[in-house]
C-alpha cells in the first residue's frame, strides 16, 4: 500500500446493505477505485438474499447459504461496514449523516434503505403466533410457531404470502390463504391465467379465499391466536398466521432532511434526488414517478446510483420489468405490455393468442400489438422457456414462432 498520503477522491455513503446498496458499493468502487466507502446496515448481518427466506420455513434457517457476499470481498474491495448501525438523520447542508450517536460526512449520498412489512391496525395483531416475513429473524420466530401446528392462515397473495402458504402446506400443516382482491394476481395476470393459478394453487390442498378482508384475530388465555375473522362472518382456525400485505419505505428518518418525497424518496432516472450529492435506490426510490419492488430493478438501480454517486453518469431505463414467479410448483411470467392502452392514451391495434390447458394449469397469452409482439402471459411449462423469447418482445415474431418454442417440448 502507498504511503504518500494522497487524499481519496471523494467519500461515499451507503445507507442500506440490501440489493441496492451493496449493487451500489460494486457499482461505485468500480467506477473510483481510490474512493473511500462506507455501508451502513441497521441490521448485524452482512447482505443476504432475501427472495430465498421461505426456502426455509420448516427447517434450520442457514445464513452462509443466504449470503450474497462475505467479510473477505468486503475487505478486498475497500469498503468499511458499520453494521447494527441505524442512521438517524441527514444534514444535507453541512453534508453529514447521524448513526449511532455518530456523525458521518460524505461527499456523495446513497440511500438504498429498503422497507419494512406493513402489519395493518387490525384488533389482536399483538397476539403471539402472528408473523410477517423480512428478515432471517423472521423466518426462526415462525419456525417456532409451526412446532405443533396443524392450520395456518397466511394474509396476503403477492410473491411472499403465496411461496409463505406453500412452503407451510408442503410441512403438513393445512393452510388458508385469504386474498383481498377478487383474485390471485389482479395485477400480474389476467382474468383467464388467474383462474388457471388459483386452480393450480387449491390443487395443493390450499384453501383460498379471494375478496375478504380481515378485520380481528382471536387468542386464548395464554394470549396465542386461534382464530381469524373476516368482515363477512367468516372464521378461520389458526395455529400460525402470516401477515404479508405490502410493504413501506424506510424513510421515517429522512422526513426533515429536504429531501423530494411523498411515500417514496423521488429521484429522476440517474437516481438523484432533489439535493445535490443525495441519491436514492431500490425500495425506498420512485423512478420518475414509477416504483417497482422487485430485487431486479433495485440491483440495477443500485448500479445506477453508485455509478453516478461516484463520479460517472448513468441512466435508469424504466423499461417494464418482467414479473417472474417460482411458487406453488409452478412458475408465472408477464413482461410487456398486456393492456390495451398506449402510454399516450390512444388505442392500439391488438391481436390476442391464448392456449389454455386447465388439466394440467398451462396458460399462454401472446399480446400483438400493430404486427408487432408486445408482451406475454405464461403459466406452468410455457413460462420455462420464457428467456428464450424475452428477446423477440417488440419484434416481428409471429404467433407459430413463439407457440413453437413454448411448446416444443410438449
Amino acid at each position: 500500500m502507498s504511503n504518500n498520503h494522497q487524499v481519496s477522491s471523494r467519500k461515499i455513503l451507503i445507507v442500506g446493505n440490501g440489493a441496492a446498496g451493496l449493487a451500489a458499493a460494486k457499482a461505485a468502487r468500480a467506477q473510483d477505485p481510490e474512493a473511500e466507502i462506507i455501508m451502513f446496515g441497521k441490521d448485524g448481518r452482512l447482505p443476504y438474499y432475501r427472495l430465498r427466506l421461505c426456502d426455509y420455513i420448516g427447517r434450520s434457517v442457514n445464513y452462509d447459504e443466504l449470503k450474497v457476499s462475505n467479510e473477505e470481498w468486503f475487505e478486498k474491495n475497500g469498503i468499511r461496514l458499520e453494521l447494527s448501525s441505524k442512521v438517524t438523520a441527514i444534514d444535507a447542508k453541512a453534508k453529514k449523516i447521524s448513526a449511532n450517536g455518530r456523525d458521518y460526512s460524505y461527499d456523495s449520498l446513497i440511500l438504498a434503505v429498503g422497507s419494512t412489512p406493513v402489519m395493518p391496525p387490525i384488533s389482536g395483531k399483538e397476539l403471539s403466533g402472528i408473523h410477517t416475513i423480512w428478515t432471517a429473524e423472521d423466518i426462526v420466530e415462525i419456525n417456532k410457531s409451526l412446532i405443533n401446528a396443524k392450520k395456518a392462515v397466511v394474509i396476503g397473495g403477492g410473491l411472499l404470502g403465496l411461496e409463505a402458504a406453500y412452503k407451510i402446506s408442503e410441512t403438513g400443516i393445512d393452510v388458508s390463504l385469504i386474498e383481498s382482491m377478487p383474485r390471485l394476481l389482479p395485477k400480474q395476470l389476467d382474468e383467464e391465467g388467474s383462474e388457471i393459478f388459483g386452480e393450480k394453487v387449491r390443487s395443493l390442498g390450499i384453501s383460498v379465499f379471494c375478496g375478504k378482508s380481515v378485520t380481528g384475530f382471536e387468542g386464548n388465555n395464554n394470549g396465542h391466536v386461534t382464530r381469524v375473522h373476516m368482515a363477512d362472518g367468516t372464521l378461520l382456525e389458526a395455529d400460525v398466521v402470516i401477515v404479508s400485505v405490502g410493504v413501506a419505505p424506510d424513510i421515517a428518518a429522512f422526513r426533515n432532511s429536504g429531501i423530494n418525497m411523498n411515500r417514496f424518496l423521488n429521484v429522476n432516472e440517474k437516481l438523484e434526488t432533489n439535493i445535490n450529492d443525495i441519491y436514492a435506490a431500490g425500495d425506498a426510490a420512485c423512478v420518475n414517478g414509477r416504483w417497482f419492488g422487485l430485487w431486479s430493478a433495485a440491483n440495477r438501480q443500485g448500479q445506477v446510483a453508485g455509478t453516478n454517486a461516484a463520479g460517472g453518469s448513468a441512466v435508469y431505463k424504466t423499461a417494464d420489468v418482467p414479473y417472474i414467479l417460482a411458487t406453488m410448483g409452478t412458475r408465472v411470467v408477464c413482461s410487456g405490455d398486456t393492456g390495451v392502452i398506449r402510454p399516450d392514451g390512444t388505442e392500439a391495434e391488438y391481436k390476442i393468442e391464448r392456449k389454455v390447458d386447465k388439466e394440467r394449469f398451462l396458460y399462454s397469452k401472446l399480446v400483438f400489438r400493430s404486427g408487432l409482439f408486445a408482451g406475454c402471459i405464461l403459466i406452468g411449462e410455457p413460462a420455462k422457456v420464457f428467456n428464450k423469447i424475452q428477446p423477440l418482445i417488440n419484434t416481428g415474431a409471429s404467433a407459430e414462432t413463439i407457440n413453437g418454442i413454448l411448446y416444443a417440448s410438449r
